[in-house]
């Protein structure tokens, strides 16, 4: 896992909002599409975009992988990449989370089968 401090305003806000929290939710599960989640969460596309380009910007979910169609469209599919948040409040606030990388499809798929 890697550790890694982000700007603790930016993740707070994150974090407060519902939207967000509702696609770290289920791209924690397993990769969606903006579609996908703009359909389970019932929320318009620009808004899942923005919290999308939010969330990434902040390290918060990846892109796993791209599907192009005969159009030559393409659908990209998140996975959220924190496996924790740690807030300490003891002298000041602090702010870390434990992010996995998810660039290596062949070993996430090796990780879901061990856990079968």
């Amino acid at each position: 896992m890697i550790s890694k401090t982000f700007d603790q305003r930016v993740m707070l806000e994150l974090l407060a909002n519902e939207n967000s929290r509702d696609i770290l939710r289920l791209t924690s599960q397993k990769e969606y599409s903006a579609n996908e989640l703009s359909n389970d969460l019932d929320i318009a596309p620009a808004t899942i975009y923005r919290n999308l380009n939010h969330l990434e910007d902040a390290g918060m979910i990846q892109i796993v992988k791209t599907i192009m169609d005969y159009h030559g469209n393409e659908e990209k599919y998140f996975r959220c990449s924190i496996r924790r948040i740690i807030i300490d409040i003891n002298e000041k606030l602090d702010i870390r989370s434990e992010n996995e990388d998810l660039g290596n499809s062949i070993i996430r798929l090796w990780k879901r089968i061990s856990r079968s």
